[in-house]
């Protein structure tokens, strides 16, 4: 008898220690993929409007057979201020510039303010192994000889960034991306858009390329893996192949999970790939790393590039299935604004990137901010198949995904956030949800406001409105201004100046375009007169 009570004892020990083991407080996290498109709108994927894409994309269907996906989830309309809002959970203004840090510069170098802690860094402080591949576009501090600090934004020597007998890139890039929290970075300063065309490992250019720089000019090229294309003039190395460029993403991904799986397996990993497609210029290669055509098969080079992103994302998530974490991973494929004009790329052809939305890329109507969201987590309890209607933000999935790990987001910071954790995992969990969002244009010809699905529109130039009904015309075709009561747009109004961007800048200037085409610094006193007309 005595023996038995004693196994039984030594068992109840084993399985209260299992316990401990297995605790969720104890268990290990799970790891973060972010897929960041470039350019793509809802209606160039799977899983928004019905017949708006001529492109099959059986890999990002499986993705949203796997997740869950949002239809109302926006941006900024550009990328780079996108980037900054996707990273600090803030509203663009609340950079250093309003309409983003779109390159390395002399002046404040990255779009973050002092005292803002990315997205990044907040999980690389509670263990996370993090990492970004690809588009940068959030700015950067040029090193320059003797710490001469410059004043001029001179075009030539931005184009001469890798040449120019100023910088000294014997010194890490100032600001980059170790700077806010990744400590793993393979990055061009703006994607394949714009020079230099070379990429900076861990904040430095290498001896490799600084070895082989070259200055190319606009045109197309012959490359190894197709024809590559330069769209504006500048430094780069002298091997640049456009083509190669998502190919690379997907290689240098694999290598950091393979590497991090080696050297701290039990810590969980945070990567954010940020793909080159389908930004301009639109240069497919011949054929993609399967051997799977690329080039050629569809009417242009803008739904070529769709295609290979769906290819992209099927290799990203093979990443993970071969080494067996897959199912602990929150993958989140989304862009960071809407579509291309069909009028540039698509004519011809029933491809339209915004689906029924009207605007496009850099437009406060939905076509220019609504963008495709879909989340996986096999095993955290995010349904399969499933869609969700409610308005959520880029700036949001600071706080959500903290949310969703267990991090406690530190005072102050993610200041335009808002968790939507709950709301993914049940449907019917929509308390404390966001209802209203603003929307800046870059130079601020226009600026809009959200909420529910009212949506208000003010021109800077001349001060009309326009206000439209997204429940019952998605695609902004009716104006209701002119029939509108008044205290509705009035309180629609209260709320756009509540949050405009002087409300966070009280002494700086912003540049406001007008319909003259003339661009004027105007400080907030300007912006803030009571009556709505505002005139240079």
């Amino acid at each position: 008898m005595r023996c038995v009570l004693e196994k039984a004892s030594q068992l109840l020990f084993l399985t209260a220690i299992t316990c401990l083991l297995l605790s969720p407080t104890e268990a290990k996290k799970p790891n973060v993929m972010i897929i960041m498109a470039d350019d793509v709108g809802t209606g160039d994927v799977p899983g928004y409007w019905e017949d708006t894409s001529v492109v099959s994309m059986p890999n990002l269907e499986a993705v949203i057979q796997e997740g869950t996906t949002f239809t109302d989830a926006h941006s900024t309309p550009l990328c780079a201020a996108s980037r900054y809002v996707f990273l600090s959970g803030n509203y663009q203004y609340r950079g250093e510039l309003l309409g983003g840090s779109w390159t390395m510069n002399y002046q404040h170098g990255n779009q973050f303010r002092k005292g803002q802690q990315s997205l990044a860094q907040i999980f690389r402080d509670n263990g996370w192994h993090t990492s970004i591949f690809g588009k940068w576009h959030v700015g950067g501090l040029i090193p320059t000889v003797d710490d001469e600090e410059l004043r001029t934004t001179d075009v030539e020597m931005l184009e001469r960034m890798l040449s120019h007998p100023y910088h000294n890139w014997d010194r890490p890039v100032g600001q980059g991306p170790e700077d806010i929290g990744f400590e793993e970075s393979y990055i061009t300063s703006g994607g394949i858009q714009a020079p230099p065309y070379a990429f900076l490992r861990n904040n430095v250019f290498s001896e490799d390329v600084l070895s082989k720089i070259k200055f190319w000019m606009e045109g197309s090229y012959p490359a190894p893996f197709g024809t590559s294309m330069i769209e504006k003039q500048g430094d780069g190395v002298n091997d640049w192949d456009s083509t190669a460029y998502n190919m690379i993403l997907v290689n240098e991904t694999e290598a950091f999970i393979k590497n991090h799986l080696q050297t701290r397996p039990e810590d969980p990993f945070l990567t954010y790939v940020a793909l080159g497609g389908v930004h301009t210029p639109h240069s497919p290669p011949d054929k993609y790393m399967n051997e799977s055509p690329i080039a050629g098969e569809h009417a242009n080079g803008h739904l070529d590039v769709l295609l290979e992103m769906d290819y992209v994302v099927g290799s990203l998530i093979q990443i993970l299935k071969d080494n067996d974490v897959d199912k602990d991973t929150i993958i989140i494929f989304t862009s960071d604004n809407g579509g291309l004009t069909k009028r540039v790329f698509n004519k011809g052809n029933k491809h339209y990137s915004s689906g029924p939305l009207r605007g496009f890329k850099s437009s406060v109507y939905e076509g220019g901010h609504r963008i495709p969201l879909t989340i996986r987590w096999d095993n955290g309890n995010i349904p399969k198949g499933e869609t969700r209607s409610n308005l959520v933000g880029l700036n949001d999935f600071y706080k959500t995904l903290c949310d969703l790990v267990g991090i406690d987001v530190p005072f102050g910071q993610a200041m335009d956030s808002i968790s939507f954790a709950d709301y993914l995992k049940d449907a019917s969990a929509t308390t404390g949800l966001r209802q209203e969002i603003g929307t800046w244009s870059k130079v601020l010809r226009k600026e809009s406001i959200r909420v529910n699905n009212m949506k208000l529109i003010q021109s800077w130039q001349d001060g009309s409105l326009e206000l439209y009904d997204l429940e019952k015309d998605i695609s902004e075709s009716n104006n209701l201004i002119s029939t509108a009561n008044q205290t509705d747009v009035d309180s629609l109004f209260n709320r756009l100046k509540a949050i405009s961007p002087c409300y966070d800048h009280p002494k700086k200037k912003f540049r406001v375009k007008f319909s003259s085409g003339q661009i004027f610094k105007k400080g907030c006193g300007w912006v803030n007169k009571k009556k709505v007309v505002r005139c240079a």
